[in-house]
């Protein structure tokens, strides 16, 4: 599409295409024996005012003929087409629309209007009769027969809008609605706000519509036509069109055709109008006088430093886009060839000899569907040079056993870039679920052994932190899904790659190379998988080693501390069988006797780790531990590591996938054969210290008061070094 649009551009000529039709002598003309003004002399050229040549003796008197006047005119104008009063519709049809079909359906925006004075032929060669019909009914089925016959090579979508100007307000003929604003905007031009668009079925709806509309339009009779249209009529059809088939151009033509009924110009004292009508007439001229200014200036060579008047009336503003924009124009000027009209059809000819003059620079809507339809112009002309390149490669590729080899270079390479993105984002999923882990085991903790008021504080802090990381997780979530349709969609497009190695394969057409490549991307995506994953574990080990740190050193704080308040209890004999205990347990903890499953124990591993879970869950609830996972496994796995084939056909699994599986499912095993890690022995050593700790520390300053009041110096002696160590531990 677009190499055939621009094609286009090149031939197709860019000036306004004008063509003169010198309607039949009416019957009041025949009676009043008016002569002749218009001598069409063939196909391109016509007189205007020809001289005249001497009766004969005996022949009939020409009214209408002032003896008085000067010579005649004798005016000689040349345009694109000229047809006679013997012309007939189709003779019009096929000399001016067949050619505006072709350039739409190459994507060109193109208007045709009908120009002239009121009982010229404008509407009668727009929409003619039921047993004649006009240009507009016979390019409405042309252009869905054209349609119909590229049907399997392309498809096409059509809506169409009909409108009036009429007092200089814009009504839409087909829906039942006030007057309608007109704006320009940035991309489209000009646009009639809320004006209604239809989709037709076929070329019937179309026309149906068009004589609905017609039947809205504003008529009314006048002494120089009896049908009189007292309305400028702007039917226009939008064509969208794309091709079926599969292509490394995926381009779509859009194209836009306007068809316009203009209303005559009109003098009063030849139409007798009065009132409603003179008002009309009035307005009519105006938006006619409008007109001209406007192809006066265009085809004026000096109108690029002038400025243009298309907001002088709503009709000028509408065949902007029209008169000297991105379309190719068709101007059908109509004429009386009767001297009753001389006047009217002198400037008639006159304006349609200017707009000759007027020039426009076409270019084909093509436009990619990735792209915004406002910036089609910009991009056809960029990307058509390229555009012409790639299918002359596609040819020669298509002729090559590489092509194939070349596909695997393309897909794997989008592959490694769509998996080391999945990779990192489950990174940052698991870095953000540590943190989480972290934070409550922090939030934990201060529960455990501060204030009341700092702990309220830490609370909040706390809540902002967990939202603000689950804001995170959801973000990277979503970007995780966005990044699984892509490797979804380049796992199709692998299949497909395959299954055509497997057709070459079977037709002896392909060679063990092929294989090879396909082999060599495999090994070579999972070695940069693993060292993505190795990469990503030392990031999340890192953070494990900072809270280990953290940890060790308020162990280091605590287990001191714990134990000369212990020491001290035991001393002042305060010290109960529930303390004895929390202190044996706490030893077992620090020797890491807790847990242990020796090798003859192995056949209740799974009851004992079950029993375990259990009781670690019911301590954490206990404890106030809740959303704290014990387990760091599924936190150091990546599941786009372990789970996902490099090869969507591929039946060999990665042996190094085999190895790093294996590898995990040991780490899962050890950590559930002794039921620790060593986040969790700290995050539950600590726990415990605090609680201990709390707990002792309320005990001695409340008890040692009342009783043991003889030793109440040797506590009072080791307090202030403790104080420092509670606000070391708080911080």
């Amino acid at each position: 599409a677009a190499a055939s649009g621009t094609t286009m551009a090149n031939d197709v000529c860019s000036h306004v295409k004008v063509v003169v039709r010198v309607r039949p002598t009416s019957d009041r003309e025949k009676r009043e024996n008016c002569r002749n003004v218009v001598q069409v002399v063939d196909g391109q050229m016509l007189i205007f005012d020809p001289k005249e040549e001497e009766p004969c003796f005996g022949s009939q008197r020409v009214r209408n003929r002032n003896l008085n006047k000067r010579a005649n005119k004798d005016l000689k104008f040349v345009f694109d087409h000229v047809f006679g009063e013997n012309a007939t519709q189709v003779d019009i049809f096929e000399n001016t629309m067949k050619v505006v079909l072709d350039s739409v359906m190459n994507g060109f925006n193109c208007t045709v209007f009908a120009y002239g004075a009121t009982g010229a032929g404008k509407t009668h060669t727009m929409l003619g009769s039921q047993d004649d019909p006009g240009v507009m009914y016979r390019t409405m089925t042309e252009l869905f027969n054209r349609m119909d016959d590229a049907k399997d090579e392309k498809e096409f979508t059509v809506a169409f809008s009909y409108l009036e100007v009429y007092n200089e307000q814009i009504r839409d003929l087909l829906a039942n609605a006030g007057p309608l604003a007109v704006r320009e905007d940035g991309s489209k031009g000009v646009v009639v706000q809320g004006l209604t668009l239809h989709k037709p079925k076929s070329a019937e709806h179309i026309l149906e519509a068009l004589d609905s509309g017609n039947r809205n339009r504003t008529q009314h009779p006048t002494d120089m036509n009896a049908t009189s249209s007292r309305s400028h009529a702007v039917f226009q059809i939008y064509l969208r069109q794309q091709d079926k088939t599969a292509s490394l151009n995926p381009n779509v033509c859009i194209a836009k055709m306007s068809l316009i009924d203009l209303a005559g110009s009109e003098r009063a004292s030849a139409t007798n109008a009065k009132g409603a009508r003179l008002r009309e007439g009035a307005n009519i001229n105006r938006s006619l006088l409008a007109l001209g200014n406007v192809i006066n200036t265009l085809a004026d060579p000096k109108s690029k430093k002038t400025h243009i008047p298309y907001r002088d009336s709503k009709l000028t503003r509408i065949l902007k886009d029209s008169l000297g924009g991105n379309c190719r124009t068709v101007m059908i000027a109509n004429i009386s060839p009767s001297s009753l009209s001389y006047d009217d059809t002198h400037n008639t000819l006159k304006y349609a000899n200017r707009a000759k003059e007027i020039k426009s620079s076409l270019k084909s809507n093509v436009v990619s569907l990735d792209s915004h339809i406002g910036q089609y112009a910009v991009i056809c002309e960029k990307q058509r040079q390229e555009i012409l390149q790639l299918k002359q490669k596609l040819k020669e590729y298509e002729s090559k056993n590489n092509t194939v080899s070349e596909a695997l270079q393309r897909i794997f390479s989008s592959r490694a870039q769509i998996r080391q993105e999945q990779l990192d984002l489950e990174r940052q999923l698991k870095e953000n679920e540590l943190r989480q882990r972290y934070s409550e085991e922090d939030n934990l903790q201060v529960q455990h052994f501060c204030a009341k008021e700092k702990t309220e504080k830490a609370t909040c802090k706390f809540e902002r932190k967990i939202a603000s990381l689950r804001t995170q997780q959801q973000h990277i979530c979503k970007r995780l899904k966005e990044a699984e349709a892509r490797f979804l969609e380049n796992d199709g497009l692998l299949h497909r790659v395959e299954n055509e190695m497997k057709l070459l394969k079977s037709n002896d057409q392909t060679s063990e190379v092929l294989e090879k490549d396909l082999r060599c991307h495999r090994l070579e995506l999972e070695v940069s998988d693993l060292k993505q994953h190795i990469k990503q574990m030392v990031e999340l080990t890192a953070v494990q080693d900072q809270e280990n740190k953290r940890m060790q050193k308020m162990m280091n704080i605590l287990l001191p501390a714990y134990s000369r308040h212990y020491s001290s209890l035991c001393e002042s004999g305060l010290a109960t069988a529930v303390d004895e205990k929390e202190n044996q347990e706490l030893e077992h903890l620090v020797l890491r006797e807790r847990g242990v499953v020796w090798a003859d124990q192995e056949d209740a591993g799974q009851q004992q780790k079950s029993d375990v879970n259990k009781a670690n869950t019911q301590a954490a609830n206990e404890a106030g531990r809740v959303g704290v996972h014990s387990d760091l496994a599924p936190v150091l796995s990546f599941s786009y590591l372990l789970y996902h084939q490099s090869s969507p056909c591929s039946k060999s699994s990665c042996s190094c996938h085999l190895l790093l599986s294996a590898a995990v499912s040991s780490c899962e095993d050890i950590s559930y054969k002794y039921h620790f890690n060593f986040p969790d022995f700290f995050s539950l050593t600590l726990c415990t210290l605090l609680q201990y700790y709390n707990v002792i520390s309320h005990d001695l300053t409340g008890n040692m008061s009342v009783h043991q009041r003889g030793k109440k110096w040797k506590y009072r002696k080791t307090r202030p070094h403790d104080h420092k160590m509670l606000d070391s531990l708080q911080q």
